[in-house]
């Protein structure tokens, strides 16, 4: 593709100019293209033969002989030049100067200038406006237009020099053919290049800096979204890292996301309420029996490290002394569930006989409010009643001092038992095991045999009454053999003795014999019978 404003050589599918810059699509580079098909057929209709003639004509006559430049002197010389720089003035444009210079718009080798106002506003997507219609910011191009435009000053001032430098075709016709020739005469001249938009060498220019050779680009849309997405990725991402970053700082100065829970165990009560309440929590002690020093906290609820909105409450369990529960006058199951509360774990229970209800705490060693730890033993009595003890087998003394031991009076009470030993007791009462109060009564039965009994009463009896009547016959007692019981409230004897009667008033006495007899007695322990 033919740039219409350089005459480069660009490929098919470019957009812009890969010299000038110039738009190669879009309504622009149609006007430009219509406006450079205007200036070529302009510049064709000038003779190109006078260019070629003078080109060639120079270079194919003989220089003259110099008698002929003699003669026609400086003036001829001077008139001569000045006719050929007439002759190329209407082909060849002057150098201008600084104030005659064109501007930025006036492009090297155009027809003419193209006003901005007589061109169509277009707005092309990636040209000058992005994909949502926003005009680009052409600030860039602005300072590469100065740059171009300084190069076609360059440029022009190059065509300019070699303006003058080509020969007239006045001065070409002054050489004659007969004039020597310093060429070969089957050489060629070159066809001038400039019009007909082939390159050609530029001449050496002396005194001053060449310029920078520039590459036109034409830009890719592609490549400006790819741009525009890639720099909204980073501005994203750059914008995400400091809010992570400040969202991170934040968080560890504790301006969000709640208060860290100081780690309070191991401190005294008061030192923990004072952490924890400057940190704005709300602080409830509760106090946990232990044997470690009295007032540390041993737990906190919730736990230290834990992240807290402000106001939250912290439970902080503080250590407390055990102490000896006053138990006294609760029953034994009550003291033992204070006991398990207070958290000691030694406990002995003992017995005492006592008026008061059963089970009745009666004391507790240590005493209340003692301070202890765990394991400390404690020892607890408690009452149990009195009870009449079991006497039944014992002799009356033994049974006796069983009772007073126990808080009893003991009495006793005869019955006629012929199954055990006299004088065994055979019965309590109350009965053995009953509960009865301390100083009571107790009455023990006795065994008392009635054989016993009565033989006792009989010998009794005999030895006291000196006289018996056996069989009718009185006989004077001299000893009492023996006496048995024999049952029935009977008792059988045998006395030594003699007969005795009264004869005439006086007592006569028999001989001493041994005579045996019977005695029949009632329930009070009277003589029924004697014989």
């Amino acid at each position: 593709m033919i740039c219409p404003n350089c005459q480069s050589d660009n490929r098919d599918s470019a957009k812009f100019c890969n010299e000038c810059g110039f738009p190669l699509s879009g309504k622009i580079a149609e006007v430009a293209a219509a406006t450079s098909v205007s200036a070529a057929r302009t510049d064709a209709l000038e003779p190109e033969s006078d260019i070629r003639g003078a080109a060639q004509s120079d270079s194919d006559a003989p220089p003259k002989p110099s008698s002929a430049l003699d003669e026609a002197g400086g003036a001829s010389e001077a008139e001569a030049r000045s006719a050929s720089l007439d002759a190329l003035e209407g082909d060849f444009e002057p150098v201008p100067d600084e104030d005659s210079r064109p501007s930025a718009n006036v492009r090297p080798n155009s027809s003419g200038p193209i006003d901005p106002a007589q061109l169509p506003a277009i707005n092309v997507a990636g040209i000058n406006v992005d994909e949502n219609g926003n005009a680009f910011d052409f600030s860039d191009i602005e300072e590469e237009d100065d740059r171009e435009a300084t190069i076609d000053e360059h440029a022009a001032a190059s065509q300019a020099t070699r303006a003058f430098e080509r020969p007239s075709s006045t001065d070409a016709s002054h050489c004659s053919e007969d004039e020597e020739r310093l060429v070969d005469s089957d050489y060629v001249a070159p066809r001038a290049s400039w019009l007909s938009g082939d390159t050609m060498e530029m001449p050496r220019i002396d005194g001053g800096e060449a310029p920078q050779q520039k590459e036109y680009r034409a830009p890719d849309p592609r490549k400006k979204k790819n741009g525009k997405k890639n720099a909204i990725v980073i501005i994203l991402a750059v914008l995400l890292a400091l809010a992570a970053g400040a969202a991170g700082i934040t968080y560890y100065l504790e301006l969000w996301g709640g208060k860290m829970l100081p780690d309070v165990v191991g401190r005294t009560q008061a030192d923990a309420t004072y952490l924890l309440e400057e940190k704005g929590f709300s602080v409830r002690a509760t106090q946990v029996k232990s044997d470690e020093t009295e007032g540390v906290v041993l737990l906190m609820d919730p736990s230290a490290g834990a992240r807290q909105e402000e106001g939250t409450e912290v439970v902080i369990h503080v250590s407390a002394a055990r102490l000896v529960p006053s138990v006294v006058g609760m029953q034994r199951d009550e003291a033992a569930a204070l006991f398990e509360q207070e958290g000691f774990d030694n406990i002995e229970f003992v017995t005492q006989k006592s008026d008061e209800h059963a089970g009745t705490v009666l004391a507790v060693s240590p005493e209340p409010e003692t301070k202890g730890k765990a394991a400390t033993p404690i020892t607890i009595t408690v009452s149990v009643p009195f009870t009449v003890p079991d006497v039944v087998g014992m002799k009356w003394d033994e049974a006796k001092a069983a009772l007073e031991a126990e808080g009893y009076v003991a009495d006793a009470a005869y019955v006629y038992d012929d199954s055990v030993e006299e004088g065994t007791a055979v019965a309590v009462d109350p009965g053995a095991g009953s509960e009865l109060a301390s100083g009571s009564t107790v009455t023990v039965s006795l065994a008392k045999s009635r054989g016993s009994e009565l033989e006792s009463a009989a010998r009794s009896y005999l030895e006291g009454v000196g006289t018996v009547t056996i069989d009718g016959v009185a006989y004077e007692i001299e000893s009492v053999d023996g006496v048995s019981y024999e049952g029935n409230e009977t008792t059988a004897f045998a006395i030594t003795g003699r007969a005795v009667t009264t004869l005439d008033g006086e007592t006569v006495y028999g001989s001493s014999k041994r005579k045996t007899g019977t005695i029949v007695w009632n329930g009070d322990n009277e003589i029924v019978s004697l014989g």
